[in-house]
């Protein structure tokens, strides 16, 4: 979706049509940052992530508006209805952000531009947003396709127009390659995708490891993840919350720092369902969109938050590959048993020390109290969080309605 959050506050205000808007927050009255700029925004170098304080001094001009998440998930949950018209095989990766399956419905629309074009045209007529479609071989070729015309386009990209469509522009626009690996490429010569994908490989595995090949794999079409729909993901029972970055990282402790912020929202949900659980899933997906799951499991049912994150934080040093950036983390626990039904200290002090935290939060806020390594990160109200990510399960999608 274009600029998805101001264009839903246009609709809800039209007098804002047209000017420099910015969502997020009230600059000096809220400690926040901008999730969502109008292109008008844009042109003064607004963009997502950004203070609210320095967006206001770049842009005077600027409307500030608080967000309003239950609107915005009112009517992604309709840009989702709407993709499954056209096929049932979707993906949500982020409120604005979904993949499409499309292979074996292409005959029946009459081709991918009309499929496109009827997405748009929907969307445009149903909810009077516009948004910007991407079609191509593979999900993380269609996801560059968007960026090529915005706002408003449509884009397609045949297997056969990979090398004149995507080999010309420069390395930095294929998901993943951050500024530390966009530099590495630069002094080897690699400026664009081109080179990028007939550099030799052996050179690039002296630079960046297996990530080197992997790229080139990427960039030339050869490597896809399917899109897995709500049908094709795990039945069991589980709690799980994800989050998708406004820019991928690979900086290790703030991706730490991300992850027992999930841990948190994961345990207050946890507790609040009276659940204790064997088992934690821990979710990487990498700027390439390549996405990797592994679980853990103990023996006996814990409700310790302190197990979660030593046994997620297990899982990521183990699994994470080191200077890959990552654009999303998810944790998620199963396994789940009543703690009616196990052989557990209900009046342990870590289970009564949690609790008084749950209750703080629930009255003053989810930011009154945190844990130092988290204190960057914007809280989030972990029974209003949607999770879009794998795993996404029957008790995830319950978030949700």
């Amino acid at each position: 979706m274009d600029y998805f959050f101001a264009q839903v506050e246009v609709l809800r205000d039209p007098k804002l049509k047209g000017k420099p808007l910015c969502v997020g927050g009230i600059p000096g009255t809220d400690r926040s940052v901008v999730t969502s700029a109008s292109y008008e925004a844009r042109e003064f170098g607004v963009h997502a992530g950004m203070p609210l304080l320095e967006a206001k001094r770049i842009c005077p001009n600027a409307v500030f508006v608080r967000s309003r998440g239950h609107a915005y998930m009112s009517i992604s949950r309709r840009i989702v209805g709407i993709l499954q018209e056209f096929s049932d095989q979707v993906e949500p990766s982020s409120i604005d952000e979904s993949y499409i399956d499309i292979t074996n419905v292409l005959s029946y629309w009459g081709g991918a531009e009309k499929i496109g074009q009827g997405i748009k045209d929907k969307i445009l007529k149903e909810l009077h947003l516009t948004c910007t479609v991407g079609i191509a071989p593979t999900r993380t070729l269609a996801k560059m396709a968007t960026n090529m015309q915005k706002p408003d386009g449509l884009t397609i990209i045949e297997e056969d127009q990979i090398e004149e469509k995507i080999f010309p522009m420069p390395v930095e626009k294929v998901p993943g390659i951050g500024k530390a690996t966009k530099k590495t490429l630069n002094d080897m010569g690699i400026n664009t995708i081109g080179q990028l994908a007939n550099a030799s490989e052996n050179l690039l595995y002296k630079r960046i490891g297996v990530h080197g090949r992997h790229l080139q794999e990427v960039v030339s079409g050869k490597v896809d993840w399917t899109v897995v729909v709500d049908e094709q993901r795990s039945d069991d029972k589980s709690i799980g919350n994800s989050r998708t970055f406004n820019t991928d990282t690979n900086d290790k402790d703030k991706l730490k720092g991300y992850l027992l912020s999930l841990v948190q929202m994961v345990g207050t949900r946890m507790r609040t369902a009276e659940t204790s659980f064997r088992t934690v899933t821990l979710t990487i997906r990498y700027g390439d969109f390549q996405t990797v799951t592994h679980r853990k499991s103990i023996g006996r049912p814990t409700c310790d938050e302190d197990d979660i994150f030593k046994m997620a934080w297990q899982l990521f040093q183990e699994q994470y590959i080191t200077g890959m950036p990552v654009r999303l983390l998810g944790v998620t626990i199963s396994n789940l048993v009543r703690n009616s039904a196990g052989q557990l200290d209900m009046f342990d002090k870590e289970s009564q020390l949690f609790s008084a935290l749950d209750s703080l939060r629930e009255k003053y806020g989810d930011s009154i109290v945190r844990r130092t390594s988290t204190m960057g990160i914007l809280a989030r109200n972990a029974k209003k969080m949607p999770n879009f990510a794998k795993p996404n399960t029957n008790a995830q999608k319950e978030s949700t309605e």
